[in-house]
Parts: C-alpha cells; structure tokens; sequence
C-alpha cells in the first residue's frame, strides 16, 4: 500500500510538473554561476585594490583573452597541447585497459603485477619531468610519455576494479554458452563494465590533461604551459589567467565530450 500511496504521489508531482527543469535552465544556471563568480573577483579586487599585476579585474582578462584567440602563436599552443594530451590519453587508455582486464580475469597476472602497479601509480607524474626532459629534451615524446603514464594507472586500477565486480550470474551464462576465458573478457565482462570505465576515463583525462600542461612549464617549446610560463616571465598577469581560463575550457569541453560518448555508445 505504501508503494502505490509513493507511486501515485510521483505521479501527481509529475502532472503537476514539479521537479520538472525550468525552460532555458541549462544555459542560465550555469551562467548564473560564472556572473556570480565574476562578481566575487571584481569585488576582491576593488576591496583590496590590488594592482593589475597582481590581480586584474575579469574585464581586463577577457581583453586578454581577446587579444590571444587573434595571434596564431595562441593556436599553436592550443594544437601542440592538445596534440600531446590525444596521443597520450589514447595510448594510456588503451594500455591501461588491457593492463586491468588482464589482473582482473587471470589471479596469476595479478599478483605478479600488482606490487608494481601499486608502487608506481602512487609516484606522481610530475616526479616525471626532470627525467623526461633529459631523456627527450623539449619533444612532444616526453609529454606524451606523461600523458600516458598519468592516464594509465587510472585506467587500470578502475578496469581491473569494474571486472572483478562483474555479476558473477553472467559469467555463468556465458560459460553455460559454451564461451572460452577470452570470449567472457570481451563479450561480456568488458561489456558489463563498460559503464564504469567510462566514467573512469572521465577522471583519467582529467589528470592528463593536468599532467600535460605541468608538463610544457619546465620541459617545451611550445603549448599553454608555456604560454603561461613566458607571460608572467613578462608580467603579463592578465595574459596568464586567460591562458588558465583556456586550459579550464578545453578540459571541461575534453570531459564534456567522452561523457557525451560514453551516453550515446553505451544508451546510460
């Protein structure tokens, strides 16, 4: 009785049109949130009356902004980082989701691998850096080796994770089908987790894109780490916090994209 007293006052909610989204929210809500945020910078600056070269006020960094979008040095930066963080993402992923599918249906693999899975995924990239600047000097190679290494043990750790919870009733069917060891990986535990890899290779690109752009501050020629870098070497204070509003974009827009993948490829 309680559930049908529950269903009939979901349904009157619905007719009523409660909980339902005010038209134009999407794009308002969120608009709303960066005016309000906007408005807390221009009153820290106007409260403390910091100079431009401390913090200039958000009028001052869009004219920056502007003026970086017209260069073709701005675009080159932008393509040379995202080119470093696409290669390493992918090849990261694709490692990393082998790595964890392998621990996951063989015991052996996994406890052969897994002391050193552990002990490097915990050694940030950034640690990284002075070796990958000796070794492939200001190359795309060493970001891209960062890129990777970061994605990696995301990937890995998650697929290895998301498989071994697997509904153990599917795996019975599938071997009740006649399926070898390899066929279950593919067909039907790699399918079962494909939801909770997803949003692993949400996080995953987080943390290369991050690993990508600390990267370009100590070891590139070219890319928004170095942007940033050359920009407050000159004092250009508005310049660097447009370079970081692009690199926020470009990562959000990156996170927006797999997650609008991940729903249109696996229907969740």
């Amino acid at each position: 009785m309680a559930d049908d007293t529950a269903a009939t006052a979901a349904g009157t909610m619905r007719k009523a049109g409660v909980g339902r989204a005010v038209p134009g929210s999407r794009v308002l809500l969120p608009l709303a949130g960066i005016a309000f945020a906007c408005a807390i910078w221009q009153l820290t600056v106007v409260v403390y009356d910091l100079p431009v070269i401390v913090l200039p006020p958000p009028w001052a960094v869009a004219t920056s902004l502007s003026e970086l979008v017209r260069s073709a040095a701005f675009w080159r930066d932008v393509g040379v980082s995202l080119f470093e963080f696409v290669c390493g993402y992918a090849l990261g992923t694709i490692a990393g989701i082998a790595v964890g599918a392998l621990m996951a249906e063989s015991r052996f693999f996994r406890m052969t691998a897994t002391p050193v899975i552990e002990s490097l995924r915990f050694i940030v990239p950034f640690a990284w850096i002075p070796l990958t600047v000796l070794w492939f000097g200001t190359s795309y190679t060493g970001k891209i080796l960062l890129v990777a290494y970061a994605v990696f043990f995301v990937m890995t750790v998650s697929t290895a994770r998301s498989v071994m919870h697997v509904d153990p009733t599917l795996t019975r069917v599938g071997t009740m089908l006649g399926m070898s060891r390899i066929e279950l990986a593919l067909r039907v535990h790699l399918r079962a987790a494909a939801p909770a890899i997803a949003s692993a290779a949400r996080a995953a690109a987080a943390v290369g894109w991050i690993a990508v752009v600390a990267a370009e501050y100590v070891g590139a020629s070219a890319g928004l780490g170095v942007l940033i870098t050359n920009a407050a070497t000159s004092l250009q204070t508005g310049h660097v916090l447009a370079g970081m509003v692009v690199i926020g974009l470009i990562g959000a827009g990156v996170s927006g994209l797999i997650r609008r993948l991940s729903r249109s490829r696996l229907d969740y």
